[in-house]
Protein backbone atom coordinates (compact mmCIF):
# COMPACT_ATOMS: atom_id res chain seq x y z
CA UNK A 1 0.00 0.00 0.00
CA UNK A 2 1.43 3.34 -1.05
CA UNK A 3 4.04 1.52 -3.11
CA UNK A 4 4.77 1.22 -6.81
CA UNK A 5 4.84 -1.48 -9.45
CA UNK A 6 7.91 -3.69 -9.11
CA UNK A 7 9.91 -4.49 -12.21
CA UNK A 8 9.85 -8.10 -13.32
CA UNK A 9 12.49 -10.16 -11.54
CA UNK A 10 13.27 -7.44 -8.98
CA UNK A 11 12.27 -9.66 -6.05
CA UNK A 12 12.92 -13.20 -7.32
CA UNK A 13 12.18 -14.87 -3.95
CA UNK A 14 8.64 -13.47 -3.70
CA UNK A 15 5.92 -16.12 -3.99
CA UNK A 16 2.14 -16.11 -4.07
CA UNK A 17 0.26 -18.75 -2.07
CA UNK A 18 -3.06 -19.64 -3.68
CA UNK A 19 -6.00 -21.99 -3.17
CA UNK A 20 -8.47 -23.33 -5.74
CA UNK A 21 -12.23 -22.88 -5.72
CA UNK A 22 -14.75 -20.07 -5.67
CA UNK A 23 -13.24 -18.46 -2.58
CA UNK A 24 -9.71 -19.33 -3.59
CA UNK A 25 -6.97 -17.42 -5.32
CA UNK A 26 -4.13 -15.51 -3.67
CA UNK A 27 -4.35 -15.50 0.12
CA UNK A 28 -0.79 -14.86 1.36
CA UNK A 29 2.73 -14.02 0.30
CA UNK A 30 5.91 -15.88 1.09
CA UNK A 31 9.58 -16.10 0.21
CA UNK A 32 11.68 -18.81 -1.40
CA UNK A 33 14.53 -19.69 1.00
CA UNK A 34 15.94 -22.83 -0.66
CA UNK A 35 15.20 -25.09 -3.62
CA UNK A 36 12.59 -26.98 -1.58
CA UNK A 37 11.22 -24.56 1.03
CA UNK A 38 9.18 -21.37 1.32
CA UNK A 39 8.97 -19.16 4.42
CA UNK A 40 5.64 -17.52 5.32
CA UNK A 41 3.39 -16.63 8.27
CA UNK A 42 1.62 -19.19 10.46
CA UNK A 43 -1.58 -17.13 10.37
CA UNK A 44 -1.96 -17.98 6.70
CA UNK A 45 -2.89 -21.55 7.63
CA UNK A 46 -4.99 -21.27 10.76
CA UNK A 47 -8.50 -20.92 9.38
CA UNK A 48 -8.62 -23.18 6.36
CA UNK A 49 -7.21 -26.52 5.34
CA UNK A 50 -3.50 -26.60 4.65
CA UNK A 51 -4.03 -28.89 1.67
CA UNK A 52 -4.46 -27.87 -1.96
CA UNK A 53 -2.10 -24.90 -1.69
CA UNK A 54 -0.31 -23.90 -4.87
CA UNK A 55 2.92 -21.89 -4.70
CA UNK A 56 3.52 -19.50 -7.60
CA UNK A 57 7.18 -18.57 -8.19
CA UNK A 58 8.52 -16.07 -10.72
CA UNK A 59 5.12 -14.39 -10.82
CA UNK A 60 4.78 -10.70 -11.60
CA UNK A 61 1.15 -9.99 -12.42
CA UNK A 62 -2.19 -11.67 -11.74
CA UNK A 63 -3.48 -10.50 -15.12
CA UNK A 64 -1.94 -11.64 -18.37
CA UNK A 65 1.03 -13.83 -19.18
CA UNK A 66 3.89 -14.52 -16.77
CA UNK A 67 6.64 -16.05 -18.94
CA UNK A 68 8.95 -16.75 -16.00
CA UNK A 69 6.35 -18.30 -13.72
CA UNK A 70 6.39 -21.85 -12.38
CA UNK A 71 4.15 -23.55 -9.83
CA UNK A 72 4.68 -26.08 -7.08
CA UNK A 73 2.24 -27.74 -4.72
CA UNK A 74 2.64 -27.58 -0.97
CA UNK A 75 3.77 -31.03 0.11
CA UNK A 76 3.91 -30.12 3.79
CA UNK A 77 3.07 -27.09 5.95
CA UNK A 78 4.80 -26.72 9.32
CA UNK A 79 3.62 -24.03 11.74
CA UNK A 80 5.80 -22.91 14.62
CA UNK A 81 4.68 -25.00 17.61
CA UNK A 82 4.37 -21.91 19.83
CA UNK A 83 2.41 -19.75 17.40
CA UNK A 84 -0.25 -17.72 19.21
CA UNK A 85 -3.10 -16.71 16.90
CA UNK A 86 -4.27 -14.02 19.35
CA UNK A 87 -1.01 -12.20 19.96
CA UNK A 88 0.65 -13.24 16.65
CA UNK A 89 3.77 -14.26 18.59
CA UNK A 90 5.89 -16.78 16.64
CA UNK A 91 3.95 -16.03 13.44
CA UNK A 92 6.13 -18.14 11.16
CA UNK A 93 5.63 -21.25 9.02
CA UNK A 94 7.56 -23.35 6.54
CA UNK A 95 6.10 -24.81 3.33
CA UNK A 96 7.84 -27.76 1.72
CA UNK A 97 7.45 -27.86 -2.07
CA UNK A 98 6.46 -31.10 -3.76
CA UNK A 99 9.41 -30.77 -6.16
CA UNK A 100 12.62 -28.75 -6.12
CA UNK A 101 12.90 -25.57 -8.17
CA UNK A 102 15.73 -24.58 -10.49
CA UNK A 103 17.01 -21.09 -9.83
CA UNK A 104 17.02 -18.38 -12.50
CA UNK A 105 17.16 -14.59 -12.74
CA UNK A 106 13.47 -14.61 -11.84
CA UNK A 107 13.37 -17.38 -9.22
CA UNK A 108 16.04 -17.22 -6.56
CA UNK A 109 16.15 -17.67 -2.77
CA UNK A 110 16.68 -14.83 -0.33
CA UNK A 111 19.22 -14.95 2.50
CA UNK A 112 17.80 -14.97 6.02
CA UNK A 113 18.84 -12.81 8.94
CA UNK A 114 20.86 -15.03 11.25
CA UNK A 115 20.83 -15.30 15.00
CA UNK A 116 22.28 -12.23 16.71
CA UNK A 117 21.36 -9.82 13.90
CA UNK A 118 20.82 -6.21 14.86
CA UNK A 119 18.58 -3.86 12.85
CA UNK A 120 19.07 -0.27 14.07
CA UNK A 121 16.23 2.26 13.93
CA UNK A 122 15.80 3.82 10.46
CA UNK A 123 17.49 0.90 8.66
CA UNK A 124 16.06 1.05 5.14
CA UNK A 125 13.98 -1.99 4.23
CA UNK A 126 11.65 -3.04 1.44
CA UNK A 127 8.25 -4.70 1.58
CA UNK A 128 6.59 -6.47 -1.36
CA UNK A 129 3.30 -8.17 -2.13
CA UNK A 130 0.05 -8.35 -4.04
CA UNK A 131 -2.12 -7.23 -1.12
CA UNK A 132 -4.75 -4.49 -1.01
CA UNK A 133 -3.48 -0.98 -1.73
CA UNK A 134 -5.62 0.35 1.11
CA UNK A 135 -8.23 -1.03 3.50
CA UNK A 136 -10.93 -1.08 0.82
CA UNK A 137 -9.09 -1.11 -2.52
CA UNK A 138 -7.84 -4.47 -3.85
CA UNK A 139 -4.45 -5.08 -5.39
CA UNK A 140 -3.83 -3.67 -8.88
CA UNK A 141 -2.63 -7.18 -9.79
CA UNK A 142 1.02 -6.24 -10.29
CA UNK A 143 3.57 -6.99 -7.58
CA UNK A 144 3.99 -3.87 -5.45
CA UNK A 145 7.12 -2.66 -3.66
CA UNK A 146 7.64 0.03 -1.04
CA UNK A 147 10.52 1.31 1.06
CA UNK A 148 10.03 1.51 4.82
CA UNK A 149 12.42 2.30 7.70
CA UNK A 150 12.82 0.10 10.76
CA UNK A 151 10.91 1.81 13.60
CA UNK A 152 11.87 2.01 17.25
CA UNK A 153 10.42 -1.03 19.03
CA UNK A 154 9.50 0.83 22.22
CA UNK A 155 7.74 3.62 20.35
CA UNK A 156 5.96 1.10 18.14
CA UNK A 157 4.77 -0.93 21.13
CA UNK A 158 3.40 2.20 22.79
CA UNK A 159 1.57 3.33 19.65
CA UNK A 160 0.04 -0.03 18.77
CA UNK A 161 -0.87 -1.27 22.25
CA UNK A 162 1.58 -1.33 25.15
CA UNK A 163 2.75 -4.91 25.68
CA UNK A 164 1.74 -6.13 22.22
CA UNK A 165 5.26 -6.27 20.79
CA UNK A 166 7.37 -9.28 21.77
CA UNK A 167 11.08 -9.89 21.28
CA UNK A 168 10.10 -12.05 18.29
CA UNK A 169 8.76 -9.03 16.39
CA UNK A 170 10.22 -6.06 14.55
CA UNK A 171 8.43 -2.88 13.55
CA UNK A 172 8.77 -0.90 10.31
CA UNK A 173 7.00 2.02 8.69
CA UNK A 174 6.26 5.68 9.16
CA UNK A 175 4.79 7.19 12.30
CA UNK A 176 2.83 9.78 10.30
CA UNK A 177 1.34 7.33 7.81
CA UNK A 178 2.81 6.20 4.50
CA UNK A 179 3.67 3.00 2.64
CA UNK A 180 2.54 -0.07 4.56
CA UNK A 181 1.54 -3.69 4.14
CA UNK A 182 -2.15 -4.58 3.96
CA UNK A 183 -4.50 -7.58 3.63
CA UNK A 184 -3.02 -10.10 1.21
CA UNK A 185 0.58 -9.17 2.03
CA UNK A 186 0.76 -11.35 5.15
CA UNK A 187 3.52 -13.96 5.05
CA UNK A 188 5.54 -11.92 2.57
CA UNK A 189 9.09 -10.70 3.12
CA UNK A 190 10.59 -7.53 4.52
CA UNK A 191 14.17 -7.35 3.26
CA UNK A 192 17.18 -5.12 3.72
CA UNK A 193 20.49 -4.97 1.88
CA UNK A 194 23.96 -5.70 3.23
CA UNK A 195 26.62 -5.21 0.59
CA UNK A 196 25.41 -7.13 -2.45
CA UNK A 197 23.18 -9.47 -0.43
CA UNK A 198 19.47 -9.07 0.23
CA UNK A 199 18.56 -10.35 3.67
CA UNK A 200 15.06 -11.10 4.91
CA UNK A 201 14.64 -9.39 8.28
CA UNK A 202 10.92 -9.85 8.74
CA UNK A 203 7.72 -11.66 7.75
CA UNK A 204 4.63 -9.49 7.31
CA UNK A 205 2.48 -10.26 10.33
CA UNK A 206 0.10 -7.63 11.73
CA UNK A 207 -0.79 -4.00 12.36
CA UNK A 208 -3.70 -1.79 13.40
CA UNK A 209 -4.63 -1.09 9.80
CA UNK A 210 -3.25 0.05 6.48
CA UNK A 211 -1.67 3.53 6.31
CA UNK A 212 -3.00 4.67 9.66
CA UNK A 213 -1.20 7.49 11.43
CA UNK A 214 0.97 6.33 14.33
CA UNK A 215 0.55 2.70 13.30
CA UNK A 216 3.64 1.09 11.70
CA UNK A 217 3.50 -2.52 10.52
CA UNK A 218 4.75 -5.42 12.63
CA UNK A 219 6.84 -8.26 11.23
CA UNK A 220 8.04 -11.59 12.61
CA UNK A 221 11.75 -11.16 13.43
CA UNK A 222 13.38 -13.85 11.27
CA UNK A 223 16.70 -13.85 13.14
CA UNK A 224 14.99 -15.36 16.19
CA UNK A 225 14.25 -18.56 14.27
CA UNK A 226 17.53 -19.75 12.75
CA UNK A 227 17.66 -22.79 15.06
CA UNK A 228 14.02 -23.72 14.46
CA UNK A 229 14.25 -23.30 10.68
CA UNK A 230 17.46 -25.36 10.55
CA UNK A 231 15.92 -28.10 12.71
CA UNK A 232 13.06 -28.50 10.22
CA UNK A 233 14.97 -28.24 6.94
CA UNK A 234 18.05 -30.16 8.17
CA UNK A 235 19.89 -30.29 4.81
CA UNK A 236 20.57 -27.78 2.03
CA UNK A 237 19.94 -25.06 4.60
CA UNK A 238 19.04 -21.50 3.66
CA UNK A 239 21.80 -18.90 3.72
CA UNK A 240 21.85 -17.23 7.14
CA UNK A 241 23.66 -13.90 7.43
CA UNK A 242 24.13 -12.00 10.67
CA UNK A 243 23.18 -8.39 10.02
CA UNK A 244 25.18 -5.87 12.03
CA UNK A 245 25.39 -2.10 11.93
CA UNK A 246 29.13 -2.28 11.24
CA UNK A 247 28.52 -4.33 8.09
CA UNK A 248 30.20 -7.46 9.40
CA UNK A 249 28.59 -10.77 8.67
CA UNK A 250 28.71 -14.20 10.18
CA UNK A 251 26.97 -17.54 10.21
CA UNK A 252 26.18 -19.98 7.46
CA UNK A 253 26.25 -18.77 3.87
CA UNK A 254 25.08 -21.94 2.17
CA UNK A 255 21.74 -22.36 0.44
Amino acid sequence: MGGQNASEGAWPWQVSLQRPGKDGGHFCGGSLISKDWVLTAAQCFTRKSNSAVTVYLGKHTFNGFNPNQITRHAKQVILHPNYNSTTKNNDIALVRLHASVNFSDYIRPVCLAGQGSNFPDDTISWITGWGNINSTVPSPGVLQEAMVPIANAYVCDYLLNPGSMTTNMICAGYLDGGPDTCQGDFGGPMVTKLGAAWIQAGITSWGKGCDQHSSPGVYTLVSQYQIWISSIIKQNLPGFVRYQRSGTTGGSTDG
